[in-house]
């Protein structure tokens, strides 16, 4: 799209809809790889001959009348047959026709061993997108699949929130009490789903969604594409939308990227290692190349350009409009006072045309006055109120601020050992009797590496702060709180910490609560009362920033030009009337 373009801002409401699920979907289609398969009754068909061989009646010498009833009676328990065997070739077929890799786990129901059965689920179930499981497993009964379900959610929520569909996918007639008992099931594992109003059996968590299918309503052929649509109520978002599509690209990419990384840099690499001082700085520099190598796989695909520009901001609009609010505010003074209400045309503009400094237009004419502190008007919106706008923007904050997080939304799976280095950027909280304060952390992070002896550490203090803020961090309590951090007059303190003698840098320990690791905390040198709480790494990039913020300040030196040649350099006067 060309700047300036204008899209055609309104579409009517079902066509909105239609538009931003075939967005979605999109999306979905790109990141979905793998599904697992799990039932006891799997089925092949086999040739024309031999099935035509099984289905003949023995001549026992009945009568034509019991021979029929016996038929009559075969063919109803073959259909009930039929309701419940998985067709492995069929949903094998239609899996791959939708580009999934399909396994199938498929218990014996002569096998008691239910442990082996239950590793062999959670080891498929690791890997996969997609569970879909059969709601009689054993003897008719459901309580294998109850146990599976709730060991398949304590295996996620042991992964901090691992994203999940989850289908059971039955013969049986679908009911609350099957979907019911799935919910509960779940429960126990600790994920607790809601269900959906437009979708019946339906349930939803914050990042699990769990279906109920029965196996005639939705044969095999029509199995991938009905759980794709589902999975699309995980990706319900322009934001989501775009991430799923980011990782689809890395994962369609990640054999080609691995290539580029071969075992004939192995001799370099060790070597630059061996001759960098700080040694640290080259293993680092490879992990920005793998990540260089992810960026390339995204810039390829388009990524950003098709899931966050403005044709798929457009189909957002239209499809939330009906939830936004309007918002106003007064420009001008006096008989020129102003209303400019932030409707669905001010965002039009600001989409279509840009913003300037101190103005926008909705016709790329006439400039309407926007100062900055009405600016968060838009925000609330599009979020349709105060609160729900202040809660995304804080969320959106910490996105861009933190590195890693000690109590956000969601982490990343790690190492059982790992464990946090104080470095550029560490934000600590330190309670001292009643007084609260927070620090980051700026010292150098090549002084953070190969310390062999306590050393001091310098950090920014910041205070609590509603306005104004440039931080926002989540508490011990989950809590979000608002940091100031002053660069003009800046709060220094220095603490000292000792290393690690096995990685020679500062590493945190994990305090135990209840048998369990609740927050990981830093103690200090020379004073066993200091205990400082992990809440998480800035990005490098901005704890460079407030470096480089505090530097510029501290060296300022006073006058050292002409005011007349400083109000040139602006471009207030020409050099030649």
């Amino acid at each position: 799209m060309m700047d300036g373009e204008v899209l055609d801002a309104t579409v009517p409401a079902a066509a909105a809809q239609q538009e931003w699920l075939e967005h979605c979907l999109s999306a979905v289609k790109k990141f979905l790889k793998n599904a697992v398969v799990i039932d006891n009754q799997p089925y092949v068909k086999e040739s024309k001959a031999v099935a035509a061989h099984e289905l003949q009646l023995p001549d026992d010498g009945m009568s034509i009348a019991a021979a029929a009833e016996i038929g009559e009676s075969s063919e109803a328990e073959l259909e009930d047959e039929k309701a419940h065997r998985l067709d492995v070739r069929k949903v094998s077929d239609a899996f791959a026709e939708n580009g999934i890799a399909c396994a199938f786990v498929l218990p014996d129901d002569d096998d008691t061993d239910e442990a082996s059965i239950i590793r062999r689920v959670l080891n498929a179930a690791r890997i996969s997108d997609i569970v879909v499981i059969d709601w009689y497993l054993q003897d008719s009964s459901p309580v294998l699949t109850i146990k599976l379900l709730t060991a398949i959610a304590a295996q996620d929520v042991a992964e901090s929130g691992r994203m999940r569909l989850i289908c059971v996918y039955t013969g049986q007639p679908l009911d609350e009490g099957i979907f019911s008992d799935v919910k509960a099931a779940l429960s126990t594992g600790g994920i607790v789903v809601t269900d959906t109003p437009d979708t019946q059996f339906c349930a939803r968590g914050t990042n699990c969604f769990v279906g109920v299918l029965n196996k005639i309503e939705v044969p095999p052929v029509s199995l991938p594409e009905a759980l794709t649509r589902l999975f699309t109520r995980l990706a319900d978002g322009l934001i989501p939308s775009f991430a799923l599509a980011a990782v689809g690209a890395i994962r369609k990419n990640t054999h080609h990227m691995v290539t580029r990384f071969g075992g004939v840099l192995d001799s370099a690499y060790i070597a630059n290692r061996l001759i960098t001082n700080p040694p640290g700085d080259v293993p680092e520099l490879m992990r920005e190349l793998l990540v260089a190598e992810c960026d390339n796989a995204l810039g390829l695909d388009r990524i950003a350009d098709d899931y966050l520009e403005t044709a798929s901001v457009t189909k957002w609009l239209n499809f939330k409009q009906d939830a936004f609010v309007v918002p106003q505010y007064q420009i001008g003074k006096g008989d020129n006072k102003q209303t400019v209400h932030v409707d669905r045309s001010v965002i039009d503009g600001l989409l279509n045309f840009g913003i300037g400094d101190r103005d926008f237009t909705v016709d790329g004419k006439k400039s309407i006055e926007f100062p900055g502190f009405h600016r968060n008007k838009v925000a609330t919106a599009l979020s349709g109120s105060i609160e729900a706008a202040r809660n995304a923007e804080n969320e959106f904050s910490r996105l861009v601020v933190f590195r890693r997080e000690a109590f956000g939304h969601s982490k990343l799976v790690s190492d059982a050992h790992w464990k946090p280095s104080l470095t550029t950027g560490t934000v600590l909280r330190l309670q001292q009797e009643d007084v609260t304060r927070y620090l980051m952390c700026l010292t150098p992070a090549c002084d953070a590496l190969r310390i062999q002896e306590p050393r001091p550490f310098v950090f920014l203090e910041g205070v609590c702060s509603d306005q104004p803020y440039n931080l926002v961090v989540k508490d011990l309590d989950g809590s979000a709180v608002g940091l100031y951090f002053d660069r003009k007059h800046p709060n220094i303190s220095t603490f000292y910490f000792a290393p690690d003698n096995e990685t020679q840098r500062v590493r945190g320990i994990e305090e135990m609560v209840d048998g369990e690791a609740s927050r990981f905390l830093f103690k200090s040198m020379h004073d066993d009362s200091l205990s400082f709480s992990w809440l998480g790494e800035i990005r490098y990039g901005r704890a460079v920033s407030e470096m480089a913020g505090l530097a510029s300040n501290w060296m300022r030196i006073g006058i050292i030009d002409s005011e007349y040649l400083r109000l040139a350099g602006k471009g207030s006067f020409k050099f030649k009337t």
